[in-house]
């Protein structure tokens, strides 16, 4: 790319966000209505249109009224040139959008009595028929292995209706480890062999290799991080979303968040509750669980999510997986371990790091079809395709470092070899794709510190209500852990989408609705809504 003309110092998080757009024009976007298949439950008009969500009414004064704030202590630089160029989605005609960035310092005091100072990288875009700060910020949240929240906010600005901008300006926020502090500690090969392990092979040394694995990784990382490694968790994002609402000058923060992400704010809204404004929580984990739990239950969202995906490849004529996909992948995973295939730059795909991507792809049912070719294509032994999904995870910017740390540093549980064998053996069976190989994450945490005090979502009854997206067919949390996200918060109604996919923001009108009712009216609705897909 050209260099621009001169202009004050470019912060870190431009450059973050350049190179991490490269490689996420293939990942799980928000974008258009998806129709997977999923039966819609609910009304519709005699037309077969389904109905609109009731209409939302005035919930008084709980609703903060947002306000502009004064954010000139945040030393925000234009780089509208710069994002135009690798904006991956396209800007509807006459939007016309300006992209600032800038870095925020954080502390990450050490436990102990060191003092380091980092910085995680904020992204405003706003309309340009006014200044940035003459509208509210709302914040943008992403999830610890997913999209940034500063690249989050470039891609909703160009995908909201245009009615949201017309009343906040989009302040993407960059958690620690990610985009300018992106946490890169794992050698590259233990994350190769850790994704290639697969525990339901014969050899009895497997588990122990792969623990061997996960004992180097904390081992360097602690070489680079020291004790401030245990700071790469919800309770600290919840502090710097904190931090944010203070640097942007605003009395209250209105804020959108992405699974881990949308868990980050309830933290903040149970424990700073007079600064939250108008709060949309898409996708958040279930409360209530332990990491037993929660990774059986991703088991079981992810079965769910790969029956959605078969159907509607089945569905369609020339499915490269046939009549059976289920049957497609199983016979793939069987023929990779006896046989690993080899990429054109020598990397190899195992069983194992087929079924992660599998995962990966799952995220996003608008690139369902491309999914499907690139199983196709490996089982006629080209593994390119495939390949590519883990670049999520392995990649330049990739997330795995990221998203174990958040992962270990927000529970104190911790499973032993045998423990982990056991669940393998059951899983394998009740969750026959993806059991066993989600019973091995839990062996990653095995040899991590152990938090001494992590956080933990509990109610917000003080917070203003807050509206809670949920996706029926979600790979990462059943349908069932969302309503117990919001049973937990307290005041919190519920948008259920009959849809598929990882968050539900704003893939249908239906969705859009409910959430830019709550931040641009400041009404919530008078009871849960069900969103057709």
């Amino acid at each position: 790319m050209p260099r621009p003309a001169p202009r004050p110092r470019r912060p870190a998080v431009l450059a973050a966000v350049l190179a991490a757009f490269g490689l996420l024009l293939c990942s799980c976007a928000v974008g258009p209505s998806i129709r997977p298949p999923v039966a819609v439950h609910g009304s519709s008009t005699g037309d077969g249109a389904p109905e609109p969500p009731p209409r939302p009414v005035p919930p008084g004064p709980q609703v903060p009224v947002p306000d502009v704030g004064d954010a000139s202590r945040v030393d925000f630089i234009d780089c509208t040139d710069d994002m135009r160029a690798v904006l991956p989605v396209p800007v509807p005609a006459g939007r016309a959008l300006k992209f600032e960035c800038a870095d925020m310092p954080v502390d990450t005091d050490s436990d102990n009595g060191r003092r380091r100072q980092s910085s995680i990288g904020l992204m405003r875009v706003s309309l340009t028929d006014k200044p940035a700060q003459a509208r509210p910020p709302l914040l943008v949240l992403g999830d610890s292995d997913g999209e940034t929240g500063t690249l989050r906010a470039a891609r909703l600005a160009a995908q909201v209706p245009l009615t949201l901008l017309q009343h906040f300006t989009l302040v993407g926020m960059d958690r620690r480890g990610e985009g300018t502090s992106r946490l890169d500690c794992a050698p590259p090969d233990v994350r190769e062999d850790i994704l290639d392990t697969d525990l339901t092979d014969a050899d009895p040394s497997a588990a122990g290799r792969l623990l061997d694995d996960a004992r180097e990784v904390v081992q360097e990382c602690y070489l680079t991080e020291g004790d401030t490694l245990t700071r790469y968790d919800t309770g600290d994002t919840a502090q710097d979303v904190e931090r944010a609402k203070a640097l942007l000058g605003v009395r209250t923060l209105s804020a959108l968040g992405l699974g881990d992400g949308a868990r980050a704010l309830e933290v903040w809204a149970q424990n700073f509750p007079g600064s939250v404004g108008r709060l949309v929580l898409d996708a958040p984990p279930d409360p209530t669980q332990d990491s037993v739990g929660s990774t059986e239950a991703r088991a079981t969202a992810a079965e769910a999510a790969f029956d959605a995906f078969g159907q509607s490849c089945a569905a369609r004529p020339g499915c490269p997986l046939g009549t059976n996909p289920r049957a497609a992948v199983t016979q793939l995973a069987d023929q990779l371990r006896g046989r690993p295939q080899t990429g054109p730059d020598g990397e190899q795909l195992t069983a194992s790091a087929m079924l992660h991507a599998v995962l990966i792809g799952l995220d996003d049912p608008d690139g369902w079809s491309a999914l499907a070719g690139a199983i196709g294509a490996a089982k006629a032994g080209n593994p390119t395709g495939l390949l590519q999904y883990l670049d999520q995870l392995l990649g330049l910017n990739g997330r795995f470092d990221l998203a174990l740390a958040t992962r270990c540093n927000d529970t104190t549980q911790r499973v032993s070899p045998p423990q982990v064998m056991a669940l393998v053996g059951k899983w394998r069976t009740a969750h026959p794709l993806f059991g066993a190989l989600m019973a091995q994450q839990l062996l990653l945490c095995t040899a991590w510190p152990v938090p001494s005090d992590p956080a933990r979502v509990g109610p917000a009854a003080a917070a203003p209500p807050m509206l809670v997206l949920t996706t029926a067919v979600s790979p990462r949390v059943p349908e069932q852990g969302y309503q117990r996200a919001a049973d937990q918060l307290g005041p919190a109604r519920v948008v259920n989408w009959e849809g598929a996919g990882r968050g539900a923001y704003p893939r249908t009108p239906c969705v859009t609705q409910a959430a830019d009712s709550l931040w641009v009216d400041g009404t919530v609705p008078q009871a849960s809504v069900l969103c057709p897909p």
